[in-house]
Parts: structure tokens; sequence; C-alpha cells
């Protein structure tokens, strides 16, 4: 902690993200850990200054046809390994963001239990279910203007 009591976020970090996925497997813990520190402003940063000195580099020594290759091959690689990171842990967190939201339709009273597990629905219920909010939408403001 400081002195106006306020814990060193730069400490607690670490700690927290490696609290935060301890309970996930191996392969899921690495994706997220991968996309949570890449994420960081510091990294982007970090990246932007040594994208700058390679190519000043590069620049003085003429661009050698070796570097341009390796170039290309470690930026598809790294776009490649991302994509995967931030779409496992955005389907993770999409998943668990889904299950919140049926525990509360479940929750509350009057609510509609039908619409709990919809993204799994039919298209037809869906379009149906669509179809019937945009009803009690348009009640509603047809209502409130009278």
């Amino acid at each position: 902690m400081t002195q106006d009591g306020q814990t060193n976020n730069a400490r607690e970090r670490p700690r927290r993200i490696t609290h935060r996925t301890a309970q996930l497997p191996r392969a899921s813990r690495v994706l997220y850990r991968v996309e949570h520190y890449s994420s960081l402003p510091g990294v982007a940063i970090s990246i932007v200054a040594a994208l700058v000195c390679l190519v000043a580099v590069g620049a003085g020594l003429g661009f050698p046809s070796g570097w341009v290759a390796g170039f290309e091959v470690s930026a598809s690689a790294i776009t490649l390994a991302m994509v995967f990171a931030i779409q496992h842990t955005q389907g993770r967190e999409q998943a668990a963001t889904q299950r919140k939201l049926d525990e509360l339709l479940r929750a509350l009273p009057g609510a509609a239990e039908s619409l709990m597990m919809l993204e799994e629905a039919p298209k037809e219920f869906m379009l149906n279910v669509e179809e019937s909010q945009r009803d009690v939408r348009s009640d509603s403001v047809d209502g409130d203007t009278t």
C-alpha cells in the first residue's frame, strides 16, 4: 500500500490475473494471459517502438531480403496467434455473460423464460421473438405519445 492508502496496481496486476485464471485449463490460461497482456498500453507502445527501430536499422542496411521475409512470416504468425487468443477469450466471456443473463431471466418474476438460451433457438423462433418485442416497443411508444 502507498502512503495514501491505495494499493500499488503494478505489483497487484500479475497476482490478480494469475488468481483469475488459476482454475482454467492450461491452454485457456495461456491464451487468456496472452490476450490480457497484449492489450496493455505499455506493450503496444513497446512493440511500436521496436518496429520503428527495426525499420530504421533495416533502412540503414538496405532492407536485406532475409529480414523482409522474416518480418512477413513473423507478422503473419503473430497475427494468427492473436486471432485465436482473442477469439478464445471472447468466446469464454460471451458464454459466461449469456449464462448470467439466463440466470437473471430465471430469477425475475414475469420475465419470459422462453428467452433463455435464445442464441441456440431456431431462426423462426428468434424472428417471432423479435417481432413480438417490436410490437411491444411500438405499443409502448404509441402509448407514451397519446
